[in-house]
């Protein structure tokens, strides 16, 4: 029995090393094989686009409100407040890209705040992305800052108010003003 077992071991052992780096018939098929059309480069891998991480800043301004004697009065009687928004924008590097304000061109946010009359001042928060600015905007961001009477059709249908429009950095350092009067005035 040990001579038989002796033998199947050793059979064993020359199948398996006769049959090392071969294929069988059916493995042949499974195997790929060049195509001799094939180029010999290969194209450049296409990276995926990159992921820019926002980098917010806030660059707070004050803005200064005045009204002539007809604005105030009218805002007063009807009990309305004064909406102060502003828009941040810029430049765009590229003219041609999709998606552009057709006023203020890449538009980077905005803001929005209610005041009293009797307020005069307010400052705004002036929150942008600064990467988006670095990646996107030929030059520094601007801020446009327009002023409204709100909650009273009255009041805005009578009062108007100018628009402030400056670089974003100017109106950190000197703030800006905005004025409101009485159609006509």
């Amino acid at each position: 029995m040990t001579h038989a077992l002796n033998f199947a071991l050793a059979a064993l052992a020359a199948a398996l090393l006769t049959g090392c780096g071969t294929l069988s018939k059916d493995d042949s098929r499974r195997a790929a094989k060049p195509k001799p059309d094939a180029p010999k480069t290969q194209p450049p891998a296409v990276s995926p686009a990159p992921v820019f991480e926002p980098k917010i800043v806030s660059l707070p301004f004050r803005v200064d409100v005045s009204f002539s004697e007809g604005a105030l009065a009218k805002l007063r009687e009807t009990n309305a407040d004064l909406g102060v928004s502003a828009d941040y924008y810029g430049a765009p590097k590229d003219p041609g890209m999709e998606g552009l304000d057709p006023d203020l061109g890449i538009w980077l946010g905005g803001e929005m705040e209610t005041i009293d009359p009797v307020n005069r001042s307010l400052t705004l928060k002036g929150q942008v992305d600064a990467a988006r600015i670095a990646r996107e905007v030929s030059g520094d961001a601007r801020v446009k800052v327009t002023a409204f009477p709100v909650r009273a059709y009255a009041a805005e249908a009578a009062v108007t108010c100018t628009e402030f429009d400056e670089y974003l950095s100017i109106a950190v350092e000197t703030g800006g003003t905005v004025n409101c009067m009485l159609e006509g005035e």
